[in-house]
């Protein structure tokens, strides 16, 4: 039997009527929207099914919008594909983890991710930021300029893509500077730096939340954004979901990690194809079968994956 993991996208994944297709054909599913209008005081569905972009230009909105559909597809996908060895999930999607594992109860995790958003938009107020990816580098060649440049690393994605975050009144000088050494740089549309020292804001904010939050050890091991590595226990998930907030996503390592492991099917749950591209760029070996609609449900081949 092919050892397997759930994978979650994070903030950026997210287009207009997403998941749309498994509120109108599952009742669970329908449950799952409904439940995050509700705990959060937002019309986070409405947001969502709207037909153009305006509703899910919020960062708040965003991260509870993608949490609904990634949950919603992974209520349907968990009885059809058997035992799973890991969850893990790009930023964002680490939170779905909690859910999926038996962390936290789905209304306290709603609660969480709707004071995540506004933390980090907050932060980003406080310490005006942004951030950009960076194509064609080498991931020692930036960790080497970062100090002297005056950015950080904040997300490690796939062997040739970094994502740094930047003060907003230095952004266009850094941007030439890369650019002079032949790198591409594409500024990326989020409300601040993210995963680095500009969010100690948003981690103080949300250590408040976290402490009054009851958590369990988890019943699937999560690999975590911040260790590259597997983790169970409630204390440690508490510690790594804060440090995550002000720390580089080491997501290649993670991804890495799970297949030195033995996993070789990993099922991307949620909105986009994000993380598919990126596996590809990792390990071309790796399959990755995405769950965000009604069809991919139907279409999931129980014999190429050995359940």
């Amino acid at each position: 039997m092919s050892k397997k993991a759930i994978i979650f996208p994070g903030q950026g994944a997210q287009y207009p009527q997403m998941g749309l297709s498994l509120y109108k054909n599952f009742s669970q599913a329908k449950k799952i929207f409904n439940l995050v209008d509700q705990v959060s005081g937002i019309k986070v569905s409405e947001a969502i099914f709207a037909e153009g972009p305006s509703g899910l230009r919020d960062t708040s909105v965003q991260q509870l919008a993608i949490l609904a559909v990634s949950l919603a597809a992974y209520q349907q996908l968990r009885d059809r594909i058997g035992n799973v060895q890991f969850l893990s999930g790009l930023s964002l999607g680490e939170y779905s983890c909690l859910y999926a594992a038996g962390v936290l109860s789905l209304e306290d995790l709603i609660v969480l991710v709707k004071s995540r958003g506004r933390a980090m938009q907050e932060a980003a107020k406080v310490n005006p930021s942004s951030m950009f990816a960076v194509v064609g580098a080498k991931r020692k060649e930036l960790e080497d300029k970062a100090q002297g440049l005056g950015f950080y690393i904040a997300n490690i994605n796939a062997p040739s893509q970094i994502v740094i975050s930047v003060k907003k009144r230095n952004k266009d000088d850094l941007k030439l500077k890369l650019e002079k050494e032949g790198l591409r740089v594409v500024e990326l549309k989020v409300s601040g730096g993210f995963h680095s020292p500009f969010m100690e804001p948003a981690r103080q904010k949300l250590e408040d939340i976290v402490c009054q939050l009851k958590f369990s050890d988890a019943e699937i091991p999560i690999v975590s954004n911040v260790t590259a590595s597997q983790h169970s226990e409630s204390s440690q998930i508490k510690d790594n979901l804060l440090k995550q907030l002000v720390s580089p996503v080491l997501w290649m390592d993670s991804v890495k990690y799970m297949a030195e492991k033995g996993i070789k099917c990993f099922y991307e749950t949620g909105p986009s194809k994000v993380l598919k591209g990126l596996l590809r760029k990792i390990d071309k070996s790796l399959k990755v079968t995405n769950i965000e609609k009604k069809e991919d449900l139907d279409n999931i081949n129980k014999e190429e994956y050995g359940v």
